[in-house]
This record gives structure tokens, sequence and C-alpha cells, in this order.
């Protein structure tokens, strides 16, 4: 096996990430569920780079043609996946802003009146 420099320098990239991922549940910044995820997402990000013919196994498999089709369709699904977790996760925020802010402002109301 062969490995070129994209390998190398995708490879680094990926050890970081996954260094940044222990750092930053260390620091109680990522929880359990968020580091499990990214840690496995990089992890299978470096196999596919050091062994891109992973990919073609694992499309064989699902009677899919290409490996890289394999990486296409599951990036761009775990795309939209996130993206949809991010929206829900903003709509709620918004939906506990505006509610303090109501209630704020209530007690602000109330309190001018006394």
């Amino acid at each position: 096996m062969t490995i070129n420099l994209f390998q190398i320098l995708f490879a680094c990239f990926f050890i970081l990430a996954i260094a940044g991922v222990f750092r930053r549940y260390r620091a109680a910044e990522l929880g359990k569920r968020g580091a499990w995820f990214w840690m496995l997402f990089w992890l299978v990000a470096l196999v596919v780079v050091l062994w891109p013919n992973s990919t073609v196994l694992f499309a064989q498999k699902l009677g899919i043609g290409r490996g890289t089709d394999v990486v296409l369709y599951v990036s761009v699904a775990l795309v939209f996946f996130l993206l949809f977790k991010l929206h829900i996760k903003i709509e709620s925020i918004g939906r506990d802003v505006t509610r303090v802010v109501r209630e704020h402002a209530l007690q602000e109301t109330l309190e001018k009146k006394k």
C-alpha cells in the first residue's frame, strides 16, 4: 500500500480533529453523545482516506456502483440530518428566549405599577 500526499494531509487533519474532540470533551464543551458521534465520524473518515477500497467493498454490499457514490450519499444524508437537528435546536432556543423575554417584560410591568 502506497500512501500519497493527499492521504497524509487528510490523515493529519483527521487526527487533529480527533484530538480536538477529546479536548472539547474534557473541557465539558461537548457532551458524551456528541463526543462519541464526532469521534466515530472522524475515525470513519480516517479509515476511508487511508483505505479507499473499503468504500468499494461497502458499496458492493449495498448494491451501489462505486465507493465514491456511497461516500457522497452518506455525506449528503448526514449533512441534511445535522441541518435538521440544528434547525430544531435553533427553534427551541428561539422559543425559550421569547418565553424569558415575555416573563421579564411582565415582571417589569408589574414592578412599575407598584
